[in-house]
């Protein structure tokens, strides 16, 4: 017959929770903990991919912007030029358009210049940016191009 020993079954019940509480503290715990820390490293990662891309078309809109205000400048000009030269000789009309035209290419110089200047600002901090991704994906460092 099957008879059922009290003592086993009572220290079966007290390994099984014993079992139950080490796997709990030493592995189960801090696996969590580790998962945990990781998802916030790539969560912080992805804040900085967001910023970067908001700062970037900032700087985007911010530039078309100026262009355009620098285009429409050149043409109150150009028309302001024509106006006055119309009432002038006609050297004088052509040393107006000359200038304005040299002004029109100096804003477009200061503006290429500008749009390079945050493009290669940007572009500096693209390589660290990917290497931070890179590091909390990966959970290694990895050297920025």
């Amino acid at each position: 017959m099957l008879s059922i020993n009290i003592s086993e079954l009572i220290w079966t019940v007290i390994n099984f929770f014993l079992l139950l509480f080490l796997l709990r503290h030493f592995l189960y715990k801090p696996i969590c903990e580790h998962m945990d820390a990781r998802q916030a490293r790539i969560d912080a990662g992805r804040e900085k991919e967001r910023e970067a891309k908001a700062s970037l078309r900032a700087a985007d809109e911010r530039l078309a912007a100026e262009e355009q205000a620098a285009r429409e400048e050149a043409r109150a000009l150009l028309q302001r030029t024509e106006e006055e030269s119309l009432r002038e000789s006609g050297e004088t009309l052509l040393a107006a358009k000359r200038g304005l035209r040299e002004q029109e290419g100096q804003k477009r110089e200061q503006m290429q210049q500008q749009i390079r200047q945050e493009h290669e600002r940007l572009a500096a901090a693209e390589p660290a940016l990917a290497a931070s991704l890179a590091k909390t994906l990966l959970g290694e460092e990895v050297d920025a191009l």
